[in-house]
């Protein structure tokens, strides 16, 4: 078992900055919605902007009009989870109280979106895809299948940093590659968007070092650290900086298939996108993604399928500092 480095006292410095960027907002929308979504106020909007966005694929989901029928005030049919050849059939039972007269099923080519109406009302108009979700957390269903894939992640922020990812996702190039490949390779397919907002956590630490070998400079540099840390209340990091440094930990830590450029080189000082965060002398960055209250997982080939994914990186890798990656 490795030695616990905050009751060491030969550190370089006595005192560390600590950065926790953690998710606290987010929404799924059907890429096929993002539209309607950017004309309304939903979670984000001009004033709680979303800076960061994942693009997601998972199965199609479809109505089988073939399996419909009406007792009452209950509608039966299946769901279909389409997956390459195979398709998973998935039986609902739907209680509509407000039906008046015998229910009916209307729903055309490819069976994505349907309505159960009654002579005179409509009772219920859904997306199949949106739906299962509802069912499933309602009747506990265990459908790992429709897990969300993570295939891109990236970030819209404009010149004068007002520019949210509704605004550059309706144009986005990537997006639109994505649509295009999922069509071609993955018809039975549906491409999702996850739109989020993470949160900001500053951590101080200060520790005992061996006066010994405490040269006046890094003294100083350690008093400094500490009084700009109290007289700002945490750390001054910049809208930009942000999220330049959690798009960068995002993409190395699930790699995904669309990412390239943060793979295998964050963190590095050298990268033009963050290296002015450097300056700022931040000992690590941890990123959190909670997600137990949603129904389904978000994954990549490299993290698996998990409701909480987390990962820290040190931006500088000095032995003789302080390392929260050396405990046990």
């Amino acid at each position: 078992m490795k030695s616990n480095p905050f009751i060491r006292d030969n550190h370089k410095f006595g005192a560390e900055t600590f950065l926790s960027m953690f998710l606290s907002q987010y929404q799924f929308v059907l890429g096929a919605d993002l539209d309607i979504y950017s004309e309304n106020d939903g979670i984000f909007n001009d004033d709680n902007p979303c800076n960061i966005y994942f693009i997601l694929q998972r199965p199609k989901v479809t109505i089988d009009p073939k399996s419909f029928s009406s007792n009452e005030n209950r509608a039966l049919f299946d769901f279909l989870v389409h997956n390459k050849e195979d398709k998973q059939r998935i039986s609902l039972c739907i209680g509509l109280p407000k039906a008046e007269s015998e229910i009916k099923l209307i729903t055309n080519y490819p069976f994505s979106e349907f309505e159960l109406v009654d002579d005179t009302k409509t009772l219920l108009m859904a997306r199949a895809s949106s739906l299962i979700d509802h069912i499933s957390a309602e009747k506990k269903l265990s459908t790992e299948i429709l897990d969300y894939e993570i295939l891109y992640i990236g970030q819209a922020y404009g010149k004068i940093g007002n520019r949210t990812a509704l605004d550059r996702l309706s144009t986005h190039e990537t997006l639109q590659k994505i649509y295009t490949h999922a069509l071609t390779n993955n018809p039975d397919s549906d491409i999702w968007v996850l739109l989020t907002k993470f949160s900001q956590l500053n951590m101080l630490f200060s520790g005992g070092v061996d006066e010994e070998f405490y040269p006046k400079e890094n003294q100083k540099r350690d008093d400094d650290l500490i009084n700009d840390f109290i007289d700002n209340k945490g750390l001054v990091i910049t809208e930009k900086q942000k999220i330049n440094f959690i798009e960068a930990a995002l993409i190395k830590m699930f790699e995904p298939s669309y990412n390239k450029e943060f793979k295998n080189n964050f963190p590095d000082e050298k990268h033009l996108s963050y290296s002015e965060c450097y300056s700022l002398d931040i000992r690590a960055l941890k990123i959190e993604l909670e997600t137990s209250e949603m129904v389904r997982r978000i994954y990549s080939k490299k993290t698996g399928r998990k409701i909480y994914h987390s990962e820290m990186f040190e931006f500088k890798n000095d032995e003789d500092r302080i390392s929260l990656l050396g405990i046990n």
